[in-house]
Order: C-alpha cells, then sequence, then structure tokens
C-alpha cells in the first residue's frame, strides 16, 4: 500500500515559526568561541553546537557540573560583551602591549593582578589600558546607536 502524503504537511511546515527560527545567539556563541583559549573553546563548542548537557560535560573533562555550569555561564557572559566585540574588531590597530593587555583582560577575561604578573607590566598601566578600552568601546557604542537613529 502506497504512502499517501497529506497536504497539511507541507502547510503546517511553512506555519510553524520554530522549524524556520535560528538559534542566532548560540550560533553567535559558537561562531565567537574561537577568540577564546582552547579549554573554554571545546566547552562553548560542546554544549551549544554539540548540543552536549554540562553533566555530559564534566563526565567527559572529569570535573564537577556545577563547576562547568559556572565556568560556560562566564564564557557566554565575556562573549556576548560588547568590548570583547570591540577588541577583535580593532586591536589589531593598537600597539603591540595594549593589544596584549587587551586580549588578556577582556578576552581571556584575567584579572587585572593576573595580567601584571603575567606581561610584566604595572597594575597602573594596565588599568589605564582598561579604562581607556572601555571608553573607547562606549563611544563607538553610541555612534552605532546615532547612525541607527537616522535612517
Amino acid at each position: 500500500m502506497p504512502i499517501t502524503v497529506d497536504w497539511l504537511d507541507k502547510v503546517t511546515d511553512d506555519i510553524d515559526l520554530r522549524k524556520r527560527h535560528t538559534n542566532t545567539l548560540t550560533d553567535q556563541l559558537v561562531h565567537r568561541a574561537h577568540w577564546l583559549e582552547n579549554d573554554d573553546q571545546s566547552l562553548i563548542i560542546a554544549m551549544f553546537r554539540d548540543g552536549q548537557s554540562a553533566s555530559q560535560i564534566a563526565k567527559l573533562i572529569g570535573q564537577d557540573p556545577r563547576h562547568v555550569r559556572r565556568r560556560i555561564k562566564r564564557l557566554v557572559h565575556r562573549l556576548n560583551d560588547p568590548r570583547v566585540a570591540y577588541v577583535v574588531e580593532h586591536s589589531e590597530a593598537w600597539t603591540r602591549s595594549k593589544r596584549a593587555i587587551a586580549q588578556s583582560l577582556f578576552i581571556q577575561g584575567h584579572s587585572i593582578r593576573e595580567v601584571t604578573e603575567t606581561l610584566g607590566v604595572s597594575f597602573y598601566s594596565v588599568r589605564k589600558h582598561r579604562e581607556a578600552i572601555n571608553a573607547m568601546s562606549q563611544a563607538n557604542a553610541q555612534a552605532k546607536s546615532k547612525l541607527r537613529a537616522w535612517r
């Protein structure tokens, strides 16, 4: 007996918006994951591209699931931070020291104290670079919002 296809199947697929909706936030996180270090990158990809749960990831890497969830939450907040996107977009034009400080602070998520120890620069210098990058990022965001207002 041949299988008949109901004419409503095609219509309901077109009507059902869940099937057409793209996961823009998860796609963005997976796309931005290559900015991170390898361990952090593999966590984001495992959760958001491969669909593994925090418990499954924790079993694979031998850590507590709560620790994995907390780490992923921090990574997601960092990847969604507009300052991180600003640093990635503009850091090639900066000096080598400013670029290293920005990448360590914003992309890798290190504290000011950790940056001073790893890069061998003063606390004052790192703080001033951070303040300057924050100001530039904020000015860039305001300029973009003003451009949108005129459209």
